[in-house]
């Protein structure tokens, strides 16, 4: 260490140069994560930013570390694409967008995947119902989704795989199942033998005595006769009559279940494991429970370093919810409401506690975008650059939305404005609309080039 210590100074030098950015004091740092420092060539994010959310895993707000190398891999459940998008999908999704804005405003790359259930029976009920072609049915609400995420700003997902792209990869991962002895026939359909995963119950967050009548509830047949167990789930389907909703494959012919389809297509996308398993909080039983039980089995490590769930928007006392048909179409607002507004008033929610959709929230929310438009061509203007600290810091423990809506309806009232001179206010206010997705970043753009 004498050897160190002589060039301690340097290497000080060095850290303050790539700390610059950070808001660190370098001289509480190890003398050995200063030398990992000045000499790594790893961006500096991924050694000191700091964020915290909730797993529901784990049952509790943790530090989330990212990966050492490499972007940060997210997988968020989509929808079933046969309705429109309401309400309660775009709060699940912009909660992520949100994530993955502030982790790349921090220097990470983001690789977010959002799937498309396109392989699913309500689809197959609702397109014979209209008396359709259960792939038109699909496709016209998944374009419908795009649209509605465009006009609302969302961030590109890296890759929104359709399930009936895969369905080869899940006939093969149901056959490595039943080889292994982690599945089993039931007359022509293909069971997950639950009694195989060492703690499927004991993994899941919610008392024993309501995971049957969940199951059932939430697509699932625990009393059908011959299973195993009432909470194995099935894989895949046969079908040997004349359904033409089959694909014939290496266990037969037939269509996959619902969970296998996000194991087969996050592990295709993103690898084995991940960082970020998202979705709605709805999903963590059974799916998500199913999901981390096959793919234990199939690849013999963890699908997820981190879970993170949604809470559901509600109307009338009740979770949005398309068999309910109590929504708030998103497509429909769009008709009456500025983006920037839809995405303000969601942003009143935790993503945690979700909570009764109100419409007076849009008028309040219409307010602060008006306030923060004006503010593109004026010369002076509040000190939006403490304003940015406070939302990061809002957003990094444990995505406190709510307070972030807090603090823009503060910056739409503050009166204590100064010029601009060196742009700096200007440039705060542009990064905290591209970190929030809103569109005051191309008023400013169009101001700043006329």
């Amino acid at each position: 260490m004498r050897g160190y210590a002589q060039h301690d100074t340097w290497i000080q030098r060095v850290v303050m140069t790539r700390c610059r950015f950070h808001t660190v004091n370098v001289s509480r740092i190890s003398l050995v994560w200063q030398l990992e420092i000045a000499q790594s060539y790893v961006p500096l994010c991924y050694i000191l930013y700091s964020m915290r959310f909730y797993d529901t895993q784990q049952g509790a707000v943790i530090d989330f570390r990212p990966p050492a190398h490499g972007p940060v891999r997210m997988y968020t459940c989509g929808v079933t694409p046969y309705d429109a998008a309401h309400v309660g999908h775009i709060f699940t999704f912009m909660t992520y967008d949100i994530l993955q804005r502030r982790l790349e405003d921090e220097g990470f790359e983001v690789r977010l995947v959002r799937n498309v259930t396109d392989v699913d029976e309500p689809i197959y009920v609702r397109a014979a119902e209209n008396g359709e072609d259960y792939r038109q049915l699909a496709a016209r609400e998944t374009g419908r989704l795009r649209s509605v995420l465009d006009s609302l700003h969302f961030r590109p997902a890296h890759a929104e795989p359709l399930a009936s792209e895969y369905v080869d990869q899940m006939a093969e991962a149901v056959k490595r199942l039943l080889d292994q002895g982690d599945a089993y026939h039931l007359d022509h359909d293909i069971y997950f033998d639950i009694g195989k995963s060492d703690d499927f119950e004991a993994s899941v967050t919610i008392p024993s005595r309501l995971l049957v009548p969940l199951m059932a509830e939430r697509g699932g047949d625990p009393d059908r006769h011959g299973k195993r167990h009432p909470l194995d789930f099935l894989l895949w389907k046969g079908v040997t009559d004349d359904d033409p909703i089959a694909w014939q494959t290496v266990v037969g012919r037939g269509r996959p279940g619902w969970h296998i389809e996000c194991s087969v297509m996050s592990e295709a996308l993103l690898g084995k494991q991940f960082d970020i398993h998202g979705g709605g909080v709805d999903l963590v039983f059974p799916h998500h429970a199913c999901e981390r039980a096959q793919t234990a089995a199939l690849t013999g490590s963890p699908q997820a370093r981190y879970w993170m769930h949604v809470a559901p928007t509600a109307l009338y006392g009740e979770k949005m919810s398309k068999s309910l048909g109590n929504l708030v179409f998103a497509h429909e607002l769009l008709e009456h409401w500025q983006p920037d507004t839809i995405r303000l008033a969601l942003m009143s929610y935790h993503y945690r506690t979700g909570g009764e959709w109100q419409d007076e929230r849009l008028t309040k929310a219409e307010a602060i975008r008006s306030a923060l438009q004006t503010m593109v061509s004026v010369p002076e203007l509040p000190d939006t650059t403490a304003y940015l600290a406070s939302i990061r810091q809002a957003l990094d423990d444990d995505l406190n939305i709510p307070l972030v809506w807090n603090q823009l309806c503060c910056l739409s009232r503050d009166t204590d404005k100064t010029d601009d001179s060196d742009g700096s206010r200007r440039a705060a206010l542009m990064t905290i609309g591209d970190l929030l997705g809103l569109d005051v970043v191309k008023g400013l753009d169009a101001s700043q080039s006329s």
